[in-house]
């Protein structure tokens, strides 16, 4: 006999997900928890507006997710599924492994202020693995 599936009641939960580009990752997110993604952060006006046509259901703000406070985004809701994919490209193998800009650097960061503060129930990252060497996980 198989283990019983564990499923996340998510449907009155917020899906957030921080460093989103044109929705990928939140299109999987979709497919994964059969809703759509609600609120979707980045700097880039260009991002967004990608993000925008591909998930016109999901609420968009377009600032540095650093300054996004996560429970005035949250509005006082409860964050059912936390995702972010910082910026890995100033320190991944394809630019030599070598930081370039430590507020990069400091990007996961946005995470664990996340997780802290809206206290999602699951939590996500996507990187790369040089991050596992920056300090203890």
């Amino acid at each position: 006999m198989q283990s019983p599936q564990l499923i996340l009641s998510l449907a009155a939960k917020l899906v957030v997900v921080l460093f989103a580009g044109a929705g990928g990752s939140c299109t999987g997110a979709e497919q994964a928890l059969r809703r759509h993604v609600d609120i979707a952060a980045n700097h880039s006006p260009t991002a967004m507006s990608c993000h925008a046509v591909n998930h016109p259901q999901t609420k968009h703000y377009i600032e540095d997710v650093r300054q996004l406070d996560p429970r005035e985004t949250a509005g006082g809701r409860t964050v059912g599924y936390f995702h972010c994919s910082p910026d890995c490209t100033h320190f991944s193998q394809a630019k030599g492994g070598q930081p370039r800009s430590t507020a990069i650097r400091a990007l996961p960061w946005v995470g664990v202020r996340w997780a802290g503060q809206a206290r999602p129930d699951v939590i996500t990252m996507e990187n790369v693995k040089e991050i596992q060497k920056w300090g203890r996980l």
